[in-house]
């Protein structure tokens, strides 16, 4: 009987039981080594970051500080996309419609999550399934800020001027169902006055028409109140949530003048997501990238500088967060009595 070649022994048979368990150990190692290779080839490309808003609010001004920190760490572009429209599901659908690699990104606030659920009439995107949860980054109060021809100076002046209106005063939003909306519609309840909304694409061109006194009222962020207020703009009133903003330590909050119920209490928390089904290893990464920029001094100083404060949440408490505050905001937005668009 003739001898089987040396490279051809019982040990290397393509049968062998010994072969087939090799095949399959090198296929797992190569296998749990996947993710980590995929999250260290990431980003491959330019990478963009929807802002369901127009150019000039907070969550854009955020938006570019932090793709400038991404691109510094990763050296990829990183590259603002300002998609306005529709209380910001516009942006939203774009990334619940993108691939999921982790190259197109959302920053935002909630309202394109939880509170268009319930006043717009279809959502385009499931906002509980369609998104991968990054990270918050930050959260701050809005702040209500009066056009100064109305003399008000407290929510208790801003009631007397609206009951003086016979056909209304008007308040912008950033959008129907946004914060500023249910906080609007929460103040006419609570004070029978007959507050207008008007709404708009983003809250910079609602504080520009504020600044242009075509409206009563409107709703922003502490770093542009306070800029307002220095020039004699605006009439800073109030702001949300437990605690006065650190840029306006003598403007009260909502609850300390009366109106303590839950829409006066919420802030406006900004965060990362990506479409659902992008692998755990980038969200890891983006996660890490973030919270190195809030390690940083300089971009910790920005924050401050929006009178925002740093948050940095893991990805399952981002989502813990957002679906404890869904049933909650969507409760708040039934009582108002406002009815999907």
């Amino acid at each position: 009987m003739a001898r089987l070649p040396a490279l051809l022994t019982m040990s290397t048979l393509p049968g062998n039981p010994i072969m087939r368990s090799l095949r399959l150990l090198l296929a797992l190692a190569a296998f749990a080594c996947a993710p980590a290779a995929f999250a260290q080839a990431y980003p491959s490309k330019p990478v963009r970051i929807i802002v369901p808003y127009p150019a000039g609010g907070p969550v854009d001004a955020l938006a570019r500080r932090l793709a400038e920190s991404l691109r510094t760490q990763t050296g990829q572009p990183f590259l603002v996309d300002n998609r306005g429209g529709a209380s910001g599901s516009l942006g939203a659908d774009a990334v619940a419609k993108a691939a999921p690699d982790g190259h197109t990104l959302l920053l935002t606030i909630p309202d394109p999550l939880i509170n268009a659920a319930s006043t717009l009439r279809q959502l385009p995107y499931d906002p509980h399934k369609d998104f991968a949860f990054i990270t918050q980054v930050a959260t701050t109060g809005v702040v209500l800020m009066a056009n100064p021809d109305l003399k008000a100076r407290s929510l208790s002046d801003l009631e007397r001027a609206g009951r003086a209106h016979a056909s209304g005063l008007s308040f912008g939003s950033w959008g129907p169902g946004s914060l500023p909306h249910v906080i609007g519609q929460a103040m006419v309840q609570k004070s029978g006055v007959n507050f207008v909304h008007v709404p708009y694409r983003g809250a910079a061109p609602a504080l520009q028409d504020l600044l242009g006194r075509q409206i009563g009222f409107a709703f922003g962020p502490a770093n542009l109140a306070a800029q307002y207020a220095q020039k004699g703009q605006v009439s800073v009133i109030a702001v949300t949530g437990k605690r006065r903003s650190s840029l306006l330590p003598e403007v009260p909050t909502f609850a300390e003048q009366g109106y303590g119920t839950p829409p006066f209490l919420l802030t406006a928390w900004m965060g990362l997501l990506a479409p659902a089904g992008t692998p755990a290893a980038i969200i890891d990464t983006l996660h890490r990238q973030v919270g190195a920029a809030l390690k940083d001094p300089g971009f910790l100083g920005f924050l401050a500088s929006l009178g925002a404060e740093p948050v940095g949440s893991t990805a399952a408490q981002f989502r813990q967060d957002f679906e404890r505050e869904f049933p909650l905001v969507n409760q708040l937005i039934q009582s108002t009595g406002l009815t999907p668009e």
